[in-house]
């Protein structure tokens, strides 16, 4: 028997997201499916996104990528996070694409795709500003070795941008230049990559310069804007909604007191509602006696601390609270909305965490279209 907890993903929203997307490009879309889809789940929503004519699609991990190539043998899928050496074996066999950032990961790549008499293909991938992982702009001679290595084929170069999602791209507009003067530099050097991608879903409704010939749409795809400042009027539909039902209603008196550490205390005679879910299913402990749900189309506070597996909140003024009643905790009901990005500003995040913080306890429940909810 299905929990009463449980979050609706709206295939048919995904889609129309995706299309709005692609509207703002001339350049193949890779979708960014990592995180189990950003918690939305990978084998629907690449199976939808390869109706809407993706091709390509990247992950963090070589699991996720594996998961893919069970479900989906012929697509191509490419791991746009760190991967350990020991995990080049299966790279090669599953012709899953890697990032390279390191000398030692060609090699030891190579060395693999020797052993199988194959030719693996790579993405380079360069720090311009971001900081994390990359050869930086000034690695022309490392990446350079990289094209003596025996039975690789590097088709593609990437960066990734920290500030695409701000108004004012100068920092933005810098990485570029320094991405574009290294892919000059290799190119008279030899070195001609039919691949560039540096664009994620700010950069693309924003950044038009950066597209190249791919570009990485995430939150966007999910109906989620990039930023407060990025993307909030493009017409984005938030494709998960996350719902509960009441367990449990009743009455306390005046002074009464509701969960751990009695940190909420009725100052008029309450009406309590409980919903069986809590930090175990995503839903922060931050948010206790402070956050809201819809229940009956109307906005209810959460009061007293949030449980492992219970919330309560605070129904006095809804009026025939019942057992049974669904409670929206992300999505619509009536004229009301609670998104992940309020959510998130609730909880001083950003909305990604959210979405990818919803536990795999969770059920995920898959609409077609609006008409299935």
């Amino acid at each position: 028997m299905e929990r009463q907890v449980w979050a609706e993903v709206n295939l048919q929203a995904l889609k129309e997201n995706y299309y709005k997307l692609q509207a703002y490009t001339q350049s193949e879309m890779m979708p960014i499916v990592k995180a189990d889809a950003y918690g939305h789940g990978i084998v629907p929503v690449v199976k939808t996104l390869l109706e809407c004519g993706a091709k390509r699609f990247g992950v963090a991990l070589l699991q996720e990528a594996l998961e893919l190539k069970t479900e989906f043998p012929q697509i191509n899928v490419m791991i746009i996070g760190a991967s350990e050496i020991d995990q080049w074996d299966s790279v090669v066999r599953e012709d899953i694409v890697p990032s390279i950032f390191q000398l030692s990961q060609a090699r030891a790549l190579s060395e693999a795709a020797v052993k199988f008499g194959r030719t693996a293909r790579l993405h380079i991938k360069i720090d311009t500003g971001m900081g994390r992982i990359g050869f930086r702009d000034t690695d022309v001679s490392e990446i350079m070795k990289i094209t003596t290595l025996p039975n690789l084929f590097i088709e593609g170069i990437f960066t990734h941008f920290a500030t695409s999602d701000q108004r004012d791209l100068t920092f933005a507009r810098q990485q570029l230049k320094r991405f574009q003067v290294l892919c000059d530099k290799l190119k008279k050097a030899g070195l001609k990559i039919p691949i560039r991608h540096a664009a994620n879903s700010a950069a693309i409704i924003q950044f038009p310069e950066s597209h190249f010939e791919l570009v990485r749409p995430g939150i966007g795809l999910y109906g989620l804007a990039p930023s407060p400042q990025v993307g909030c009027n493009i017409g984005l539909e938030p494709v998960m909604s996350w719902k509960a039902k009441v367990a449990h209603v009743k009455k306390i008196k005046t002074g009464e007191t509701v969960s751990y550490g009695r940190t909420f205390q009725a100052a008029y005679p309450t009406t309590v509602a409980t919903i069986p879910l809590g930090y175990a299913d995503g839903l922060r402990r931050a948010l206790s006696n402070y956050g809201e749900m819809l229940v009956h189309g109307r906005r209810s506070t959460i009061i007293g601390r949030i449980c492992m597996d219970q919330t309560m909140l605070e129904v006095t003024k809804i009026p025939g609270v019942h057992i049974g009643d669904v409670v929206t905790i992300l999505g619509k009901d009536g004229y009301e909305q609670i998104t992940a990005t309020e959510m998130a500003e609730w909880l001083g995040t950003i909305s990604y965490e959210v979405i990818c913080g919803i536990s795999k306890r969770v059920p995920r429940i898959y609409l077609a279209s609006a008409k299935d909810e």
